[in-house]
């Protein structure tokens, strides 16, 4: 009776270090992720700039990121008073920096810039630039033009997520080895 109350008393002990060690992992995880999303990156300048006119039609919208940009989810549309997009081609990023070739045959007028993009951090952050061509006025709202889709999501919920379930599943295991280990052998 007593070597089995030994082996009890084991078990919970053994049980209870499980539990805080996967607790403290869990927290650490949490709160050493969470940390770094208060502050989002943002945009530092593009080209054309915000209100700019030009005298002709740009090659290009170059937009400068505070830090390096996530290419999933990159998004830029280049859109004109009727809904059209005069974006060609899909947007390169380099570190820091996402360019969009655009159509050269963009007639003098408004524009209106909606870019999207996931930042280090793993959040998603949004913008409008409108600039113009010629003597036309800055576009600042598309009425006519479709709504964009949230194609990219934040990844580090996923990953926080994924790193829970390994702790949990490894403290489960844990716990199955120590009560086999702690049961006594039975006789028939």
């Amino acid at each position: 009776m007593t070597a089995a109350l030994l082996r009890s008393t084991r078990l919970r002990s053994a049980l209870s270090r499980i539990a805080i060690v996967s607790a403290g992992i869990a927290a650490l995880l949490v709160l050493g992720v969470s940390a770094p999303a208060s502050a989002h990156d943002e945009l530092l300048g593009s080209t054309p700039s915000a209100d700019e006119k030009l005298a002709s039609s740009p090659a290009s919208v170059v937009l400068t990121y505070s830090a390096a940009i996530m290419p999933e989810g990159a998004k830029v549309v280049v859109w004109d008073a009727d809904g059209k997009d005069w974006t060609s081609g899909d947007p390169v990023i380099d570190t820091n920096t996402l360019t969009v070739p655009l159509d050269s045959s963009m007639p003098d007028a408004g524009y209106l810039v909606e870019w999207r993009v996931v930042s280090s951090d793993g959040h998603p952050i949004s913008g409008k630039i409108p600039f113009a061509i010629g003597d036309a006025a800055p576009l600042q709202s598309v009425t006519s033009a479709p709504e964009a889709t949230d194609d990219a999501s934040s990844v580090v919920p996923l990953v926080v997520g994924g790193i829970v379930i390994v702790v949990v599943v490894v403290a489960v295991i844990a716990v199955v080895v120590v009560r086999r280990r702690a049961t006594p052998p039975t006789r028939d």
